[in-house]
């Protein structure tokens, strides 16, 4: 072999493995959201979003039949886990699968949150099994934690907590809707209180609007000042824009009313308007 064949043969094989790979990965895409497509919605199915997810009843045809198709996709192809026992029931990963693709209901997607493959459901809150004692306060150094959601998953639910969010849904705190917004701002590869925006026009917008309402929560954090936004959304961007979504979809009209900002930054962005869902 010359040297000129040489060269080609090596340099067209990577070339021709990465389209092949691509193209495999396409296909399988499409074959995902076909069943998908083709999977029927469950009356039962039905029934329980219509009794318990209460934006389902308000949401239109057409957001209806894109939501139910994203549920399908979703619990065709990520893994539910019990641990501590409990047994991870039908309901139960409908209602999850629900309240995570709602987020990404009108979003324009390739993917149900690609990389994920496992979700933890545990039956409370619990603290990681490495938690030694701080020697200055004599506490452990981790605190309770309710959930997390890991770059590529997996994702780890409390289901007491979930059941709370389900009970009381206008109380400002929805922990599927905060650890699903982590999986949806590092679609980008970061964790930083930014997803994927389609122009650089928004990422500006988004600077302006997200870093002023953050950097006002730190300061009354600071001064010790009562605040509407969980003071949880301080520890940095990544969980404010969590807290900010949580905010957005459980009680949208005090959000318009004291943020308003924020408000309309997040009904341009997920193309929805919670208030449409609130009952009185």
């Amino acid at each position: 072999m010359t040297n000129i064949h040489f060269v080609i043969v090596f340099f067209f094989i990577p070339v021709f493995f990465y389209f092949g790979l691509t193209f495999f990965n396409q296909q399988r895409i499409k074959r995902r959201w076909r069943e998908a497509q083709q999977l029927a919605f469950g009356e039962e199915d039905r029934m329980i979003l219509e009794e318990f997810f209460p934006p389902y009843p308000m949401l239109s045809a057409d957001e209806k039949k894109r939501l139910e198709t994203r549920i399908n996709y979703f619990l065709l192809h990520k893994r539910f886990k019990g641990a501590s026992a409990i047994t991870v029931t039908r309901e139960m990963q409908l209602l999850i699968a629900a309240h995570a693709c709602l987020i990404i209901t009108n979003l324009e997607i390739n993917e149900v949150y690609p990389g994920l493959k496992n979700i933890y459901v545990l039956e409370s809150s619990y603290v990681e099994k490495d938690n030694p004692i701080n020697p200055s306060t004599g506490l452990p150094l981790h605190a309770t934690r309710l959930g997390e959601s890991w770059k590529r998953g997996p994702i780890i639910l409390s289901w007491n907590d979930i059941k709370q969010s389900i009970d009381f849904p206008k109380r400002r705190h929805n922990l599927i809707i905060h650890e699903f917004s982590h999986q949806l701002d590092q679609r980008d590869g970061h964790m930083d209180g930014t997803p994927s925006l389609p122009s650089e026009q928004q990422y500006h917008l988004w600077a302006n609007v997200m870093s002023r309402e953050f950097t006002s929560l730190i300061s009354k954090f600071r001064k010790n000042q009562k605040s509407d936004i969980d003071i949880y959304g301080a520890t940095n961007e990544a969980e404010f824009f969590a807290v900010c979504m949580e905010y957005f979809f459980t009680d949208p009209v005090n959000l318009e009313r004291k943020h308003p900002d924020i408000f309309s930054l997040f009904t341009e962005y997920f193309k929805l308007d919670p208030r449409k869902w609130i009952t009185h």
